[in-house]
């Protein structure tokens, strides 16, 4: 028992350690170079020019949400109001 920790163990081999990734090719679309930082007003004004004509994506999917969420349980309602009214006698 005394014989086992008189050694320290092997340190690990450098090539043990490297992990390999493969690369890719980055085809998002990148944003165009900063302007001269000669007035903040710029800068900002140059951002806010550059992001009003994309799409809003992020309000786009809220709407789509919130119509799945409110629209179809109205739908529902509506069938079962439509049936009750066919379906009593009057």
């Amino acid at each position: 028992m005394p014989d086992d920790y008189t050694r320290l163990p092997e340190s690990p081999r450098h090539e043990d350690l490297v992990v390999e990734v493969p690369a890719f090719e980055d085809d998002r679309p990148q944003p165009e170079p900063e302007p001269p930082a000669a007035a903040p007003e710029l800068v900002a004004a140059t951002r806010f020019a550059q992001t009003s004509h994309a799409a809003p994506t992020i309000r786009r999917t809220q709407v789509r949400a919130g119509l799945w969420i409110a629209g179809v349980p109205i739908v529902v309602l509506a069938v079962i109001a439509v049936v009750q009214v066919l379906t009593t006698d009057m």
